[in-house]
């Protein structure tokens, strides 16, 4: 996978949100609310991971469990200290509290960052508590919020 090619979509993303005039961005409350609305719907369905959230068909992701990104609908490949392979199938829970997500000017691009908790069950009996930071930007496509990138990092690092 050509690295310009994940680059590109987050490039464009990043620089028109820096480059768009911030004095009106984050002040559409019915937009927001949008995203948030799609943000809870999520969490209650459950089911694991961050699917189930619109994307675009080129969406960058990449998690903590991940060894490098991902663009679309690629295979994560894992890192070896990830306790993903162990999850029992649909015992996972998931919170995601935004802390702040702001609407750019042009009324098609956000971007959201909070904090995001899995829980899973193991298939050795155990249970995990994931907590990681978020960084999530938004596009709006045929009038719809999706997702174009996620990033999340544990907190503790690992």
């Amino acid at each position: 996978m050509n690295r310009k090619y994940f680059l590109t979509p987050l490039t464009v993303a990043f620089l028109a949100l820096v480059f768009s005039d911030l004095r009106g961005a984050g002040s559409d409350a019915a937009e927001e609310a949008a995203i948030r609305k799609i943000i809870a719907a999520h969490d209650q369905k459950g089911g694991g991971g961050l699917e189930g959230v619109p994307q675009l068909e080129d969406r960058v992701i990449w998690t903590g469990s991940a060894k490098r990104p991902m663009v679309g609908d690629e295979k994560e490949e894992l890192r070896s200290t990830s306790s993903v392979p162990d999850r029992v199938p649909g015992h996972t829970t998931i919170k995601t509290e935004p802390i702040r997500i702001v609407i750019a000017e042009s009324r098609d691009l956000a971007y959201e960052y909070g904090k995001v908790t899995t829980e899973f069950d193991l298939k050795s009996g155990g249970h995990t508590k994931l907590e990681a930071g978020l960084l999530r930007v938004w596009q709006k496509q045929d009038g719809n919020w999706k997702e174009a990138a996620v990033f999340t990092r544990p907190y503790d690092g690992k």
